[in-house]
Parts: C-alpha cells; sequence; structure tokens
C-alpha cells in the first residue's frame, strides 16, 4: 500500500469536518485535492471510506472508522517522533572559536562564558585574546569564527554587530587635584603626564582623542598590559584613558585610582561583535550574539562604564 503523510492529513480531515470542503478551508487547498487523496485511497484499498452527501458533506464508512482509527494512531506516531527531533535539534551543541581585545577580555568574558554555560551546557568557547589588529587578522585568516572588539578596529571584508556605546574617562590617582572632579576635559591634563596603553589601534584612538583639541599628550610611561597602566596611575605615575573599567573595586600596591567621566563630545567608540562579511553564522554563534545582546538590554554591561 502506497500513501503519504499528507493524504493521511487530508482524510483526517475530512472525517473530523464531515466535508470536504471544510477540509480544504483548514489546509488553505482546493475541494478536489481532499477529494482526490480520498479516492486514490479507496482505490487501494478496494473499499468505500466516506458516504458522499450531495451538498451535505460526508461521513465516513463502518469500514472508514475502523480505517481512520489507523491513520490517527499514525499522525500521532508522527507528531510524537517530529517533537523528539525537535528536542534533539534545539539542543544547542558545538564549537565557537571567540577572539577578545585582550584589555577587556578579564573584564566581560567571565559574565559572558559564565552565562553561555548556563544555557547552553553543551556549547564549547576557545577563546584567544590579543590586540586588535592581531583579532582582526585571526578573523580574516578564518583562524576566529567571532571577535569582540570596538568599531574603530573593523577592516575590510568584516561586519561590525554593536553591543554598547564606550564613551571615554580619566583614571587618576585618588591623591590627584582633580580627583573630586565630577567632569574633565583633555584641556584641564595638556601638561600632566600620561601612562599610556600602547597597543594599536588603541593608541592612535587615544592621540586623536587629544588631535580633535589641537593638543598634545605628554607620554610619561606606556604599556601593552593594561593592568601594568592601572597600577601606574594608582601610584601617581600619571593619568591614563580608558572606556571600560572593572566590575569590583580593584587594590593596588601603591595607591589608588578615581575615575571621571570626560566631558560628552569626545568621540566614542561602540564594542560588538566583529566577523567576516562573507561568512554565514553557525546556530552558536547566533546563540553567543544573542545572549550578550541579552545581557545588554539587561543593563549588565553598563556596570562597566564610567558614567
Amino acid at each position: 500500500m502506497h500513501y503519504t503523510l499528507k493524504q493521511l492529513k487530508y482524510l483526517d480531515a475530512a472525517a473530523r469536518h464531515r466535508s470536504i470542503t471544510g477540509a480544504a478551508e483548514e489546509f488553505s487547498i482546493s475541494p478536489s485535492s481532499i477529494a482526490a487523496a480520498i479516492n486514490a485511497m479507496e482505490e487501494q484499498v478496494s473499499g468505500a471510506l466516506f458516504v458522499r452527501h450531495p451538498s451535505k458533506g460526508v461521513t465516513p464508512t463502518q469500514y472508514g472508522q475502523d480505517f481512520l482509527a489507523h491513520v490517527r494512531g499514525i499522525l500521532e506516531q508522527h507528531n510524537q517522533f517530529e517533537k523528539s527531533l525537535g528536542g534533539v535539534s534545539s539542543r544547542l551543541e558545538g564549537r565557537v572559536r571567540l577572539g577578545c581585545f585582550a584589555p577587556l577580555a578579564p573584564i566581560l568574558l567571565p559574565i559572558v562564558m559564565k552565562t553561555i554555560s548556563i544555557r547552553y551546557p553543551t556549547v564549547s568557547v576557545e577563546i584567544a585574546e590579543g590586540d586588535t589588529m592581531e583579532i582582526i587578522g585571526m578573523i580574516a585568516n578564518g583562524e576566529l569564527d567571532l571577535a569582540m572588539g570596538y568599531d574603530y578596529a573593523s577592516a575590510k571584508n568584516t561586519k561590525f554587530s554593536p553591543l554598547f556605546d564606550a564613551p571615554p574617562h580619566v583614571a587618576l590617582n585618588a591623591e590627584h587635584q582633580l580627583a573630586t572632579r565630577s567632569v574633565l576635559d583633555l584641556e584641564e591634563l595638556r601638561d600632566e603626564p600620561m601612562v599610556l596603553l600602547n597597543l594599536q589601534p588603541t593608541r592612535d584612538y587615544m592621540f586623536g582623542l587629544f588631535e580633535e583639541r589641537g593638543l598634545t599628550p605628554v607620554i610619561a610611561h606606556s604599556s601593552k598590559s593594561s593592568e601594568l597602566v592601572r597600577a601606574l596611575v594608582a601610584s601617581g605615575l600619571g593619568f591614563s584613558i580608558f572606556n571600560v573599567r572593572p566590575l569590583r573595586k580593584q587594590t593596588y600596591v601603591v595607591g589608588d585610582i578615581v575615575r571621571i567621566p570626560l566631558r560628552p563630545g569626545y568621540q566614542t567608540p561602540c564594542f560588538g561583535f566583529i566577523y567576516r562579511d562573507e561568512k554565514n553564522l553557525t546556530r552558536v554563534e547566533k546563540a553567543l550574539i544573542k545572549t550578550c545582546e541579552e545581557l545588554n538590554l539587561d543593563g549588565v554591561f553598563k556596570r562597566v562604564l564610567v558614567q
């Protein structure tokens, strides 16, 4: 015996509606398609499944009632099978290679990874840290699937998916004469020594903030380590500029830090995801991005900003 699930569904609908027209309306098809399915099945079983009542619909014969009981059993088994497959397909599994701008990785990734591990325990995230250009190079070479960084670092053949704006703020020694201010301008720091986070293109961004106002920073010290830059600032060796801050108050061997926002109007980068322009994102990669977007909507990332 040869039949399709569609034919069985048409027969079941005709019996439930007691009408070929009613069954056709359920599936948004022509009545002739329902009638053809009934005729084809009756031809195979060599018996009448329905009694046709002109202008009054159809009713199953006794044989048809027995036959439809088996049809509904098959349809129910099929529904259960589809539900079981749906459960398997909805369970997210896989691996994503994620890059992150090194200074931000210890600040942001623990939040993201914790949430991912709870929501998708069978997802594995392989993390790579580096300066922005290194991360973008790894994206371009296919060594990473996604990267988290600033939009000023995006390159050709990449796409950027924004998460949040990160306005710049000044980090000062807690005993600095400007430490009690609620907002600062770079003009007030023009003669102050600066401790520079010497990573590209971060370095260019920092210099650009000064150049926009016709200023040149006085670089006293520089380091590729954001942690060391903060420690030097805490010890009173100069100020620095950051866009995000650690979520918890840090302690330093010497001194302490206060953070003061720059007055609105300075170039503000956007932080988000970078990936190859031609890349078709996998379900795992989309889930990671969506998780971060939801964290942002919940205000989680606002805690890393100085406003």
